[in-house]
């Protein structure tokens, strides 16, 4: 894999002009699955100040080590997801759907809408911290008379959600308002087991660290809103990542920049530092970059940015995104990480007239 995929740099899409502030880099605290590890990843739509009566998404991912062979890989039937949550949310009864590259599972296997007495006893004093006071248990299984037995496992797509499921809102959504996996269920209430394993990864080898969605500031689109444009070298594309963040949530400011002749030159965000995308490719360090570009939507406000410079063995890398946004008092809020299929974008950029790279 050519190492120009590692090249990260925002792209100039801005309608208006922001002033560059000094900010320290951002840092990642979570922990990606090794060899012999596993785990999930969940993500929603929630973000701060979201009102009550509101429709909240939430879909749950595999997390697998870089380098698995997704074409080989087989994923045992035993395995239940749990989902725990605090009082602003109310899970909508039915609302599970399964992933399209999940089709073969079963409608109709079991969704425990009252788990939270048998997952409340496995918490661990993190899993207590969160205040969660609801759990659903959501079971995996799969549909008679399709190729993936209970001998053979099914097939992992990671960038495909497993499921969804709908909560409606409460309250107005506050920072400290979770959906997650409690990591004291993991090995128990939340198996993981690979169809070559003897027995389920053990707690320490299922890695949940990215497998709880905060009511948040700062979003990143799913894949599919993932854009891509020719590189500046000759065969290579960037691949644009949009992230946004609701006025609810955080309000950037909005002051006005005079030129010399007292016109209106731009308009700076009086209230943020910066915005900024990092990448994580084959599960390998976090590469940042930072910025200060935001354009006005009818609810808040977007931020574009790009990993430049891909070739075309890069499109097959395991590329991993998450954006943040950095307010003048230093605090930095993080999107969700995301999966991006840079392959799938490719194609599609091509199918938009786009000339594709070999």
């Amino acid at each position: 894999m050519s190492k120009k995929i590692l090249s990260i740099a925002l792209a100039v899409v801005m309608l208006c002009s922001v002033f560059a502030f000094s900010v320290s880099a951002a840092t990642d605290t979570t922990t990606f699955p090794a060899t012999n590890q596993g785990g999930y990843r969940v993500v929603s739509d929630a973000y701060v100040g979201m009102p009550a009566g509101e429709t909240v998404t939430v879909k749950v991912y595999f997390v697998l080590p870089a380098g698995t062979d997704y074409d080989s890989f087989r994923m045992n039937w035993n395995g239940n997801t749990v989902l725990a949550f605090t009082d602003a949310f109310d899970y909508v009864v039915g609302s599970r759907v399964w992933g399209e590259s999940y089709s073969y599972m079963l409608d109709t296997a079991t969704l425990n809408a009252s788990a939270y007495a048998a997952a409340s006893k496995q918490f661990n004093a993190a899993d207590k911290a969160m205040g969660w006071t609801k759990a659903i248990m959501v079971q995996r299984k799969g549909q008679t008379g399709i190729e993936y037995g209970t001998t053979v496992g099914h097939p992992v797509d990671p960038a495909c959600e497993l499921y969804s499921v709908q909560f409606t809102t409460t309250r107005a959504l506050t920072a400290t308002d979770t959906i997650g996996m409690p990591t004291g269920c993991a090995s128990k209430m939340i198996a993981f087991k690979p169809q070559s394993s003897s027995a389920n990864y053990t707690a320490a080898n299922t890695i949940l660290t990215e497998a709880t969605a905060y009511a948040d500031v700062a979003k990143v689109n799913d894949t599919a809103t993932a854009k891509m444009r020719p590189g500046a070298a000759a065969g290579t594309v960037d691949l644009g990542i949009t992230g946004t963040v609701k006025d609810i949530s955080f309000n950037p400011g909005k002051t006005a920049v005079l030129n010399g002749a007292g016109e209106v030159a731009g308009y700076k965000a009086a209230n943020l530092a910066n915005v900024g995308v990092q990448a994580r490719v084959n599960g390998g360090a976090i590469q940042t970059a930072e910025g200060t570009c935001v354009y006005a939507t009818t609810d808040g406000f977007n931020y574009r940015a790009a990993i430049t410079g891909i070739d075309a063995a890069g499109l097959e890398a395991q590329i991993e995104v998450r954006t943040y946004i950095t307010d003048v008092n230093g605090n930095t809020y993080y999107s969700n990480w995301m999966y991006i299929d840079a392959t799938a974008v490719h194609d599609a950029a091509v199918g938009n007239g786009m000339t594709g790279i070999a």
